[in-house]
């Protein structure tokens, strides 16, 4: 009896050592693989030189192929974006299925401030990602302080999922935080200013009708159809239009969530800048050489031409400051006319010839 019950417990005990054996296989075998369909998250914050948050900052995120393609080229997309909410924090989650389905990513976060193609700052910071784990990533940003108060009108701009204000009745912003010109409105961003007065003169370079908004960028807004092509491939905005600075100066927030901007602007007319008056009529005679010559002596830049509906005009700079305008029609007659643009810098007028006598 002694024997049957010693045999039984051995057996007993050398089932349970097996199953203990396959538990502890199993568990490395886990072990090795701990986050097999896991998310992973980073955690970012950005703060300035001062130790303050700094909410609504964009946050580029490129993966290994987009980084490289970054580095040459500002303008290249990121793969996704995010922006910080009001206390300079964003948790960012990278699903499994989407990221990390085959294995690690190493992927950089871009904090990118455009003035130019030539002035520009980047903050970079790049991880490996791994499914399961979180990432932190802080930024300390260079930023300028105002002491003066804010000049310019106060416009608070809601996004189109709060509201949808529009600037002008037509420029909102998208639920993505970008300004859209909704194809009324085309805007240049100029980059980190302190304040509308610090834009400076109209640019027109890279303009587009739909850009990021960015905390304490300047932007540059001009109506669609005051916007004109010359034949060199430059643009100008019509004398007789005007034109908007404005100033992106804070977030608005509701519940620690972005839902608008707070804008400063300032409306402008642009100056004649020696140029002809809009519309300006020059009235040549029939039997005449059909030529007028006009005066751009107080032009700042050196002026370009552009033919209207026709294409019968020939222009020659016969001095410093004069341009004659020769009609070529061969069937040109009493009060037809022929109207042309003139391009100088950033700005353009529309004059025309027309046969009087």
């Amino acid at each position: 009896m002694r024997k049957t019950t010693v045999s039984t417990i051995t057996t007993l005990i050398l089932v349970l050592a097996g199953i203990a054996l396959l538990a502890t296989g199993c568990k490395k075998e886990g072990e090795h693989h701990p986050a097999r369909g896991k998310d992973a998250v980073v955690r970012i914050r950005v703060q300035d030189e001062k130790g303050n948050s700094l909410g609504g900052i964009p946050i580029l995120i490129y993966d290994e192929t987009g980084y490289e393609k970054f580095e040459k080229n500002r303008n290249t997309p990121p793969t996704d974006r995010t922006v910080t909410q009001a206390d300079g924090e964003i948790v960012y989650r990278l699903p499994y299925d989407k990221w990390l389905k085959k294995g690690n990513r190493f992927l950089s976060f871009v904090i990118y401030e455009r003035l130019d193609d030539d002035n520009y700052r980047i903050w970079a910071a790049s991880r490996t990602i791994v499914a399961g784990k979180e990432e932190r990533i802080d930024f300390e940003l260079e930023m300028t302080r105002r002491e003066k108060p804010l000049l310019g009108t106060p416009l608070d701009l809601y996004d189109e999922n709060n509201g949808r204000t529009l600037f002008a009745q037509a420029l909102y912003l998208d639920a993505e935080h970008r300004f859209a010109g909704a194809n009324r409105y085309s805007m240049v961003d100029v980059g980190p200013v302190s304040g509308v007065e610090e834009l400076g003169e109209l640019r027109l370079d890279g303009f587009t009708d739909r850009t990021d908004a960015q905390l304490r960028h300047g932007y540059f807004i001009c109506k669609d159809v005051s916007l004109k092509e010359f034949p060199s491939g430059k643009w100008g905005l019509a004398i007789e239009s005007d034109y908007a600075r404005a100033y992106l100066a804070d977030w608005l927030y509701d519940g620690g969530k972005i839902v608008g901007a707070h804008l400063r602007y300032t409306m402008h007319k642009p100056e004649g800048h020696g140029l002809p008056q809009w519309k300006r009529i020059y009235g040549v005679s029939l039997a005449g050489d059909r030529t007028t010559v006009i005066d751009l002596a107080e032009v700042r830049e050196k002026c370009e031409f552009a033919a209207g509906k026709s294409h019968e005009l020939q222009y020659e700079e016969e001095e410093p400051g004069k341009v004659s305008v020769r009609i070529t029609d061969p069937k040109a007659a009493r009060g037809k006319s022929y109207p042309f643009y003139i391009r100088s810098g950033v700005y353009y007028t529309e004059v025309s010839i027309e046969i009087t006598d």
